[in-house]
């Protein structure tokens, strides 16, 4: 399908197929869910070194060896005689990292965390390394940190966890910090089927563990005849991501929202956390957001942070306060959902919270940048981000689904004319994937991809939308709606502040 400017739904229209195409080709397989759970095997450590662990981890795909080995421990007996063993294979470099004491505080693990990648970076480690976490055997808890240092960088590094415990096996699919805030469940299947442990080390006997996936659960909308919403048809790995255009009102649209959300959670057991940028935030359509799910019993806590590329950094998100209501929701026994209302800036970074606390995630697109690339992509991560300077855009990422995108689509009304010329951008960078795989021609084009006959998409009709983008640019530039937006703008900023959390 392609969504025309101005919620305009735009049916791709399919050309008969070759009648000639065996049915059972690739392009008209029905391939279903195409992730699927991990497999994990724990090796009993005799003989600990550096090079076995090396050999029994599983390389990276198309790679027979390590490029690089990064070890992080936390101190104690394993990590200093790991390291003081002598080493055969000089070749790979390895590079050691320390764990600083966090206390079982958030906002320390989540600094500490990201320290930790940052470091790594920059001295180049990348996916073909292996990181090897080396916990204590008197501190167990800490062995939760390893799968968040292979998961962060975008796409993961393989991890070898060696874990000291003699009491239980460690479950490499589901593991928290000592804080039990930062948290990651690899069997959700909004984590891509990703799992960034590929192999633990320690005592106990040798054993393979298998996860297997729970149920994808979106919060699934249908719109009925005479709905101002318009669903799309979108998949990613055969997983159903609703896509949903509110055509009507704004205020309707807020509404619509807050209903939809209230209806998927039992009343009193969800803590919203409404995020968004400053700009966003001095149009008011978070707050309008956070007030309509509070008249519908779901309370939240209004989330605020700098805008823009150089801000979507770990540090303008690791506040104390914000941690410690996910801390104080999860004790309380409430479901976090984080909303995210805004730009691709807020949506990436607003995810990569949700998917570092393992909370639930909505996304509420206000750009057409935002709608057509970011929510859709699935990745969600910050930038390396060092005194001001992006040295390299959304490399401590994660894949992690939104269980709702829903966009109203008057806020598309107040975005700047760049992101609508970034939005073309986008498209045009991804065309060849747009065209028309339902046409004859397409049909042959996309012989060999894997169920392309559901594709929808019809790269001539957007022919049909250029008016539509070039009135929408237009009623952007207008001098009078500019001032009547800064008139918004200058009214949102002396707005007071929004309350606290509320009671938990």
């Amino acid at each position: 399908t392609l969504v025309a400017p101005m919620g305009v739904h735009v049916p791709a229209q399919c050309a008969p197929c070759d009648a000639t195409a065996p049915e059972t080709s690739r392009y008209h397989a029905r391939p279903g869910v195409q992730i699927s759970g991990a497999s994990v095997k724990y090796h009993h450590w005799g003989g600990l070194s550096l090079e076995r662990i090396a050999k029994l981890t599983p390389k990276p795909k198309g790679n027979e060896r390590f490029s690089s080995i990064e070890v992080v421990h936390a101190g104690g007996p394993v990590a200093e005689r790991l390291l003081a063993a002598p080493r055969i294979d000089a070749s790979c470099p390895v590079r050691v990292y320390e764990l600083p004491e966090t206390r079982c505080e958030p906002a320390a693990e989540f600094k500490a965390i990201f320290e930790l990648e940052e470091a790594m970076m920059l001295q180049r480690a990348s996916r073909q390394s292996l990181i090897v976490w080396v916990g204590r055997p008197d501190r167990p808890e800490l062995d939760g940190f390893a799968g968040f240092l292979g998961m962060l960088p975008f796409r993961g590094v393989h991890v070898a966890l060696v874990s000291p415990s003699a009491e239980a096996h460690p479950d490499p699919f589901r593991y928290s910090t000592p804080s039990g805030v930062i948290e990651h469940d690899a069997t959700d299947p909004a984590r891509m089927g990703k799992c960034a442990i590929a192999a633990l080390f320690g005592p106990l006997p040798s054993r393979t563990f298998t996860s297997k996936l729970g149920r994808w659960n979106p919060i699934c909308i249908q719109p009925a005849a005479g709905e101002p919403m318009t669903r799309l048809p979108f998949k990613i790995a055969g997983l159903p991501l609703p896509l949903i255009t509110y055509t009507g009102d704004y205020d309707g649209g807020v509404e619509e929202l807050a209903a939809r959300v209230a209806g998927a959670y039992p009343a009193g057991r969800l803590l919203p956390i409404v995020s968004c940028g400053e700009t966003v935030d001095r149009l008011g359509y978070a707050f309008d957001v956070l007030q309509a799910l509070a008249r519908r019993g779901h309370r939240g806590y209004y989330f605020t942070h700098r805008s823009g590329e150089t801000h979507k950094h770990w540090a303008e998100y690791c506040r104390p306060e914000l941690l410690g209501v996910v801390a104080r929701a999860k004790a309380a026994g409430r479901t976090v959902l984080f909303l995210a209302v805004g730009g691709g800036c807020n949506g990436n970074a607003t995810g990569m919270v949700a998917a570092m606390t393992n909370s639930h995630f909505i996304e509420m697109p206000t750009t057409p940048l935002h709608y057509n690339d970011a929510t859709t992509s699935a990745k969600k991560a910050f930038s390396l981000v060092l005194n001001g300077k992006i040295l390299s855009k959304n490399l401590l990422g994660t894949f992690y689904l939104p269980r709702l995108v829903f966009c109203i689509n008057e806020t598309l009304l107040t975005c700047s004319s760049a992101s609508i010329h970034s939005t073309v951008g986008e498209c045009t960078k991804t065309i060849n994937m747009l065209a028309m795989p339902d046409s004859a021609a397409g049909q042959m084009d996309y012989a060999d991809i894997l169920g392309a006959h559901e594709f929808a998409s019809d790269t001539t009709r957007i022919l049909g939308c250029i008016d539509g983008f070039e009135r929408l640019v237009a009623f952007i530039l207008d001098d009078g709606v500019r001032q009547a937006k800064q008139a918004v703008l200058e009214l949102g900023g002396g707005a007071p502040p929004p309350p606290g959390p509320p009671p938990l």
